[in-house]
C-alpha cells in the first residue's frame, strides 16, 4: 500500500475508524521523507496482525520501520513503531498471543539469536525456541503457516512432509511432535490457517480428496474440523474448484466466513468469498464479482471487511478493500447438509428435566465416550462436548425453543426447552 483514496501517504499499514484510513508511523520500508519515489518506498508485505499485551504486533517481509532497521516483525504502542530485537531472519506468515507469549510462524531459522524452525515465541523481551520443532524433511527450512493451542496441544500446520505421518499439520502432545490423524497428504497440499471455536479445531487449506492437490484419504476438501480424536467435514468444502485454496477465515459471532483462490465452494459457485452458517456453505457474490483477486477478511464492529488486488467489485469501482452491507445473489446457498435423525424405534433418546437445566442422554453404549454437539432449529452449532458417564449436559442457558442434539456416529434427535 502507498496512498490511500485521498492521496495520504500509507505504507504497508493503516488504521480504520469507520469512515477514514489513516497512517500508522511513515511505517514500513520507506525513509518518511516525502514524496514517494521509487527509491524512497520500497515493497512492504504486512501479512498479519494481531493484539497482544495492549499493544499492535505486524509481521510480514520487512526490513525497517520509520527509517529504522527492523525485520520482517514490529510492534505499535499507540504513538510509534519498535522492532522485537534483531527480528526474524526470513518472512513471517501468522502471529498470536498467549499467556505465556506472542507466537510467531514463518519461513526463518532464526529468531533474534535462537535457532528456531519456522515456529519462535517472543516473551516481551526475548526470543525462544518452540518445544524444539524439528526440521521436518530434508529442506534447509520448515514452511509453518500458523499455530494454535488446542485441547492442552500446541498445533502447528503449514507445507512440510515429516516422519510418522507428520504431513502439514502436527501436534505437541506435552513430551514430543505427534501426527494429527493421517495428516493432510498431497504434494502440492498445504494448510494455511488453523483457528478454535465451540470446542473444534478448525484447519483450512489448499488440500482435497482428489488430484493435484491431495489423494482420496484426505480428510476434506479446503475445510475441516478436528475433535482431537477424528476429523469431520463441512458439507462438501471446496470440492470441485480448480484451485481449492482457503487463505483466511474469520468468526463473526457463531457464523464462519473464509475467502481463497476457490470458484466453487460447497458446490455452488463462487465469487471467493462464502460464509458456513452451520449446516450448508453460501457464496456471498457471484462468481467473477472480485477483480483481479481477493485474498484477504477480517471483521470490524461485526462488519465483514474484505481485501486484496482488486480494483472491481461487481458493478462497482472499488481500490483493494470492501465492507459487506448484505446483498440478494439468489444462487448463493448449495444443499444443507442437516443431521440425520435418529429413528422412532431405534433405543438412544434424550430427556430433558422438569427444570429444564440438564439433557440426560439414554441408549448409548456404556464403554463410549460420546461426541455430542447440540445446534438450534436453523443448524448452527451452539454447544460440543465429550461427555462423561453421567450422560448428562447442562442446557439451562438455553431459550426456549426447538434443538437438535447430535452425536456422532449414532444419530441425532430433537428436543425442546420451555421456560
Amino acid at each position: 500500500m502507498t496512498l490511500a483514496g485521498d492521496g495520504t501517504i500509507i505504507s504497508g499499514i493503516a488504521k480504520f475508524d469507520g469512515a477514514h484510513l489513516a497512517p500508522l508511523g511513515c511505517a514500513f520500508n520507506w525513509d518518511c521523507t516525502p514524496p514517494v519515489t521509487p527509491s524512497g518506498l520500497g515493497n512492504s508485505g504486512i501479512v498479519t496482525l494481531t493484539f497482544w499485551n495492549g499493544s499492535l504486533y505486524a509481521g510480514g517481509y520487512f526490513y525497517s520501520i520509520d527509517g529504522e532497521a527492523a525485520y520482517n516483525i514490529a510492534r505499535w504502542d499507540g504513538t510509534a513503531w519498535h522492532n522485537l530485537g534483531t527480528g526474524l531472519n526470513a518472512s513471517v506468515t501468522r502471529i498470536h498471543g498467549y499467556p505465556d507469549g506472542l507466537y510467531v510462524t514463518g519461513l526463518f531459522d532464526q529468531a533474534g539469536d535462537v535457532t528456531a524452525h519456522g515456529v519462535a515465541r517472543w516473551d516481551g523481551s526475548e526470543w525462544h525456541d518452540v518445544f524444539d520443532v524439528p526440521l521436518f524433511s530434508s529442506s534447509d527450512i520448515n514452511r509453518i503457516n500458523d499455530v494454535a493451542w488446542y485441547n492442552g496441544e500446541l498445533y502447528i500446520a503449514g507445507k512440510f512432509y515429516g516422519q510418522d505421518g507428520m504431513e502439514n499439520i502436527a501436534r505437541y502432545d506435552g513430551s514430543m511432535w505427534r501426527p494429527v490423524g493421517q495428516g493432510i497428504q498431497g504434494s502440492y497440499s498445504a494448510v494455511n490457517l488453523l483457528e478454535v471455536h465451540d470446542g473444534l479445531l478448525y484447519v483450512a487449506g489448499g488440500f482435497a480428496r482428489s488430484g493435484p492437490f491431495g489423494p482420496p484419504d484426505n480428510p476434506g476438501c479446503g475445510i475441516v474440523t478436528w475433535d482431537g480424536a477424528q476429523w469431520g467435514t463441512l458439507g462438501e468444502g471446496t470440492n470441485g474448484s480448480p484451485n481449492p485454496t482457503i487463505y483466511r477465515m474469520d468468526w463473526i459471532r457463531d457464523t464462519l466466513y473464509v475467502t481463497g483462490r476457490f470458484n466453487t465452494i460447497g458446490g455452488v459457485p463462487s465469487g471467493r468469498v462464502a460464509k458456513w452458517d452451520g449446516t450448508r456453505w453460501c457464496s456471498l457474490v457471484p462468481p467473477e464479482y472480485f477483480y483481479p483477486d481477493i485474498v484477504a477478511l477480517g471483521s470490524f464492529r461485526d462488519t465483514l471487511i474484505v481485501g486484496g488486488s482488486f480494483t472491481v467489485a461487481g458493478p462497482d469501482s472499488i481500490d483493494r478493500i470492501a465492507q459487506w452491507v448484505s446483498g440478494a445473489y439468489t444462487s448463493a446457498c448449495g444443499t444443507s447438509v442437516g443431521l440425520h435423525e435418529q429413528a422412532a424405534g431405534d433405543a438412544f433418546s434424550v430427556y430433558v428435566d422438569p427444570a429444564c437445566s440438564e439433557l440426560l442422554l439414554q441408549g448409548v453404549h456404556p464403554q463410549a465416550v460420546p461426541q455430542v454437539s447440540i445446534h438450534d432449529a436453523t443448524g448452527r452449532l451452539l454447544r460440543y462436548e465429550l461427555l462423561g458417564s453421567s450422560r448428562r449436559m447442562a442446557i439451562s442457558d438455553l431459550a426456549s425453543g426447538c434443538y437438535v442434539v447430535h452425536i456422532r456416529e449414532v444419530g441425532a434427535v430433537r428436543f425442546v426447552v420451555r421456560r
